[in-house]
């Protein structure tokens, strides 16, 4: 049966009544999502600032750990047993040969790690006795890191953990439940690193 003028007319309107409203509908759905963007990315960059200013920036100026007397910088022939003022030594005579950047197992001879130290170098090391999930955390940590940074078992440290750079040690012990601020190691690393007297490049 065929439409009257007015039904088509009727008809007419209606579609561009419904074509208006699906504009009007997809124009509201497009403004929600870049507003919904926009608010995210404000939000990630408020996080970002905090970050940054209230942990990392607020870490760093905080002087870690405690400062030391140099006790030199002279080489003696692998083998001798030197005597630091400190334990662990963070300055001092030490072996010719540094040890390889990473992560061990066992313990290596303070007067070789020393040398690491000279060249700028970050030291960790644990007292073997700590959790399993301790020296988990600790190595996944020095792994992020192509140099300058090694991690080692200790027998003899005062405290579970030390963190030693020339001149400069920071020392804890770990929680009962093995957990630690890695934070705080990782922010030793970025202000303490480089800072010996050689400078060896990364």
């Amino acid at each position: 049966m065929e439409l009257t003028k007015k039904e088509r007319r009727a008809l007419r309107r209606e579609e561009q009544l419904r074509e208006i409203v699906g504009v009007a509908r997809t124009r509201r759905l497009k403004a929600l999502a870049v507003w919904a963007g926009a608010v995210l990315l404000v939000a990630g960059l408020i996080y970002g600032i905090y970050y940054y200013l209230f942990f990392l920036r607020i870490t760093a100026l905080v002087d870690l750990g405690e400062t030391f007397s140099i006790e030199g910088t002279k080489h003696v022939p692998e083998g001798t047993n030197v005597e630091y003022h400190t334990n662990p030594p963070s300055s001092g005579a030490h072996y010719g040969k540094a040890a390889d950047w990473g992560v061990y197992d066992e313990e290596l001879q303070d007067e070789q790690i020393v040398h690491n130290l000279e060249h700028g170098g970050v030291w960790i090391s644990y007292k073997p006795s700590i959790q399993p999930v301790v020296k988990e955390k600790l190595t996944n940590l020095v792994k992020n890191y192509r140099s300058k940074v090694i991690l080692t078992p200790r027998e003899a440290n005062d405290k579970d953990i030390a963190v030693v750079s020339w001149g400069r040690i920071f020392e804890f012990d770990v929680a009962t439940d093995g957990s630690f601020d890695e934070h705080v190691v990782k922010s030793y690393i970025t202000n303490y690193k480089n800072t010996g007297p050689e400078l060896v490049p990364d």
